[in-house]
């Protein structure tokens, strides 16, 4: 969809498929009806799109694409890229057009992209992020759909290059390099020991996923650290996790905030029932029920429960209106537990940034004050549909220490755009609404205290 050289490139007839929030297709190689490459991709809300494409050889290639990324077409952009917990990475990205580039990324980048786990991007001064929860199963669709239509394919028609033809002599330096990168996923060209653009590439990625500058020449030193590279790639089985010990008590160890969007699902923050042993529904200070997780996602910090403690009342997500700033906004929730009232808390606020820290584009800053317990719960606007989920505020003490000032109502909501992802990539039905209503403060508060309710994590 966005690759290098892919822009004539055709969809095979019937061979689209939406795995998840994904979508998987196999495309020919420009306009002929050569298959080239299956892909795989997809478009958040903001309108950044992130795709994968693998090709028959076993090679792996990325692109981009951001709404206000103003690029110039082929032109170089230093991109910064993060996946999950595992760092950031610095590639080149040339664009393809003001809005997609294309990158030279180490393979190893390719095996970080799992379920659960958050990819942001960030060139020319703009950042985006995208949760890529379902891509394990695009992955592996994607392999079926290169077996499928290279199968279909068939031998190349045309003879590989043979010595005679060749310009240049063979190095055998360069050839043994060629081959340790493609061993490792790079993809440095045929590997008959001529240096050209491919192979320079290809050790200049290997050499930035070192940490080093990478200036694409090949030597003995890169050769040596391809070799152990190569002697380093099996990795040690991880034991297996130590089964529960049933005889164990538990107690209630932590609270916080949830809400329904249908009578039995229920939306809450990942770190609210993280490594609970058991998660329970209280109202007004009374235990009514438990929960179960069907769904999670650590990176966007979200997760969707089940319940047989039905709910008459539930929230409908806002779509079709973006936020704005300095929307009104609500948040309710069951703060400070066992300190507050037990019926809970409501608190008003507007929206004082549509991004959270460091710019991050799946998250909104609001004011209206949170604490420890809120977490969780849902904020609305005046129409009384979901703007999003209460997931943190500053950490006063540390910005005061490191700048001498205390930070006043700075707390963050995941975007409900974030939400209807998650949602739709686990299969999660909910209601959307893009009415507006004529409501009073009474009138919301009502009824998302109806929808929401209290959640004790037990461990």
């Amino acid at each position: 969809m966005l690759l290098p050289g892919l822009a004539a490139a055709n969809l095979i007839p019937d061979s689209l498929t939406q795995v998840g929030a994904w979508k998987v297709g196999a495309y020919t190689r420009g306009t002929t009806t050569i298959f080239d490459h299956c892909s795989l991709y997809r478009v958040q809300s903001e309108g950044f799109a992130v795709a994968v494409a693998l090709n028959p050889r076993g090679i792996w290639s990325l692109a981009l694409e951001a709404p206000d990324w103003g690029l110039t077409a082929q032109e170089s952009y230093v991109t910064s890229i993060t996946v999950g917990t595992a760092g950031s990475y610095t590639f080149t990205g040339r664009a393809v057009s003001p809005r997609v580039m294309t990158l030279e990324v180490a393979p190893e980048l390719f095996t970080q992209l799992k379920t659960g786990v958050t990819f942001s991007a960030s060139a020319n001064q703009h950042r985006y992020a995208m949760s890529l929860d379902g891509i394990e199963a695009a992955s592996t669709r994607i392999r079926e759909c290169v077996k499928q239509y290279a199968a279909q394919a068939g031998p190349p028609s045309s003879p590989p290059p043979s010595a005679a033809t060749s310009t240049a002599p063979a190095n055998p330096l360069v050839a043994s390099i060629q081959i340790l990168l493609a061993r490792l996923g790079y993809d440095p060209g045929s590997p008959l020991g001529t240096l050209g653009v491919k192979t320079n590439m290809a050790i200049a990625a290997f050499q930035k996923s070192l940490g080093e500058p990478g200036d694409g020449l090949p030597s003995e030193a890169v050769r040596a650290k391809l070799e152990k590279a190569v002697a380093e790639r099996s990795a040690a089985a991880t034991p297996p996790a130590a089964p529960p010990d049933a005889s164990r008590k538990i107690a209630a160890a932590s609270t916080g905030t949830g809400f329904y969007i249908s009578p039995d699902t229920l939306i809450t923050n990942f770190h609210v029932i993280n490594g609970c042993a058991e998660i329970r529904i209280r109202k007004s200070g009374a235990q009514l029920g438990s929960a179960r997780v069907v769904a999670a996602s650590q990176s966007d910090d979200l997760a969707a429960l089940r319940t047989n403690v039905a709910s008459k009342a539930s929230l409908k997500l806002r779509v079709g209106a973006p936020i704005r700033p300095a929307e009104a906004v609500m948040v309710f929730g069951y703060p400070l537990a066992g300190a507050l009232s037990s019926t809970g808390n409501t608190t008003l606020g507007n929206v004082t940034a549509l991004t959270g820290l460091r710019d991050d584009s799946r998250y909104i800053q609001i004011s209206a004050s949170v604490q420890p317990g809120n977490s969780g719960g849902p904020a609305v606007d005046e129409s009384g549909r979901l703007m999003g989920v209460v997931v943190s505020k500053l950490n006063a003490v540390a910005i005061a220490r490191s700048t001498g000032d205390i930070p006043q109502n700075v707390n963050f909501a995941i975007k409900v755009s974030t939400l209807a992802n998650f949602l739709e990539a686990h299969n999660i039905a909910y209601e959307a609404d893009s009415a507006i209503h004529e409501l009073s403060n009474t009138q919301r508060a009502e009824r998302t205290e109806a929808a929401s309710t209290q959640l004790e994590c037990w461990k």
